[in-house]
């Protein structure tokens, strides 16, 4: 481990807040360290190095970092085993992970342990770096970090469709956009758990895709009354860069929507309302094909609003097809929501597009063995 410290230099006027930070920089690469040690230092920070994940879990209990940066890849522990431990261990420390293209999969991987903001490799401007080392300070410090997940991270968002801070949004978005692979394992990769419950009740989503085109985004979020949130989003139907942007930007929106919400019921238009602002005021972000839903399982009934992508519901005795109407972003609130959907032993919802992709999300009573 090595310990640097600058304390003559003074940090930049564009990065007041970096001055006095100390800040662990775990990476095998020496000349990473010393690229990225010799930024750091010009912005008043004190750095601490560490080789390996296990000289970073030595590091970290002789020190007391104020962020952490993180390979994926590295030696004797790696990147994700470090994060891991790190999380459990100290799970208000926040961390910025450092990847290569390639590891696409493993940052999705670390992102889900709370992980707020990740940075491909190579760095070309480590400015960039100063900007998500402040805004992901400045969250830690508001107490805002446990309330957002990575893609709120990267929009800013707060309160619903807050302007986002474009030059970060436009570094990840580019960086995505070049490597349509790695966006794509990415969307992949950020998908829930295929399977939940709650009480009795159980869902559950299978999706067959192709290969060649941008996924379908699902996620889901369970609250405290009772009731499963979710929403479709077809990135395919837009643009690749689009596509993306949007997608993320839902993530980023649907999540800070339902924390908010608390112990209080989810509304479907209020919830069209925020992703809609938010998709208005993003220049990188347009109308998109989705399906927005609650299942409420105590009353048992499913609630859908489409916003541009058809599906069809079923619950073992009747079945229904719901109409696309207008996308996400062109008012769907105007669309019919198809309410109080009857709950069976197996309910069905599922949408497709031909030759490219194939949902089903499927909602079922557990039967209890008699005590």
């Amino acid at each position: 481990m090595l310990k640097t410290d600058q304390s003559s230099k003074r940090p930049s006027a564009a990065q007041p807040t970096l001055d006095g930070k100390l800040i662990l920089v775990v990476d095998d690469d020496p000349v990473f360290r010393r690229l990225t040690g010799g930024y750091l230092i010009s912005q008043g920070c004190t750095v601490c190095e560490a080789g390996n994940g296990v000289e970073g879990l030595q590091a970290l209990k002789a020190e007391a970092p104020d962020l952490v940066i993180c390979d994926i890849n590295m030696p004797v522990l790696n990147g994700l085993e470090f994060v891991e431990e790190v999380c459990q261990a100290y799970p208000s420390l926040p961390m910025i992970v450092i990847s290569a293209t390639e590891d696409i999969s493993d940052v999705a991987k670390v992102l889900k342990y709370g992980i707020k903001d990740f940075l491909p490799k190579p760095i070309e401007n480590y400015a960039f770096l100063g900007e998500a080392l402040v805004n992901t300070l400045n969250d830690s410090s508001n107490y805002i970090a446990d309330q957002r997940d990575f893609a709120s991270q990267w929009f800013r968002v707060d309160g619903g469709g807050e302007m986002p801070e474009e030059e970060e949004l436009h570094w990840h978005l580019e960086y995505l956009q070049k490597n349509p692979g790695a966006a794509r394992d990415l969307l992949l990769a950020l998908m829930p758990d295929n399977d939940s419950s709650q009480g009795i009740w159980r869902c559950s989503y299978r999706l067959l895709q192709s290969a060649d085109a941008l996924p379908l985004v699902f996620d889901y979020i369970w609250s405290m009354n009772g009731q499963y949130a979710f929403y479709i989003v077809d990135s395919n139907s837009q643009t690749c860069c689009d596509g993306i942007a949007t997608s993320l930007l839902v993530r980023a929106l649907f999540h800070d929507y339902l924390r908010n919400q608390k112990c209080l019921s989810a509304d479907l238009k209020d919830l069209a309302d925020i992703l809609e602002k938010g998709i208005s005021c993003t220049r990188t972000a347009s109308p998109i094909s989705a399906i927005l839903g609650i299942v409420n399982v105590v009353d048992g009934t499913l609630s859908v609003l489409p916003a541009g992508m058809d599906c069809h519901w079923s619950n073992g005795h009747c079945s229904q097809h719901i109409a696309g109407g207008v996308e996400l972003g062109n008012n769907c609130r105007k669309n019919f929501i198809t309410q109080d959907l009857p709950l069976g032993d197996l309910t069905q919802l599922s949408a497709s597009s031909i030759g490219i992709s194939s949902f089903s999300l499927n909602i079922s009573r557990r039967i209890r063995p008699d005590i």
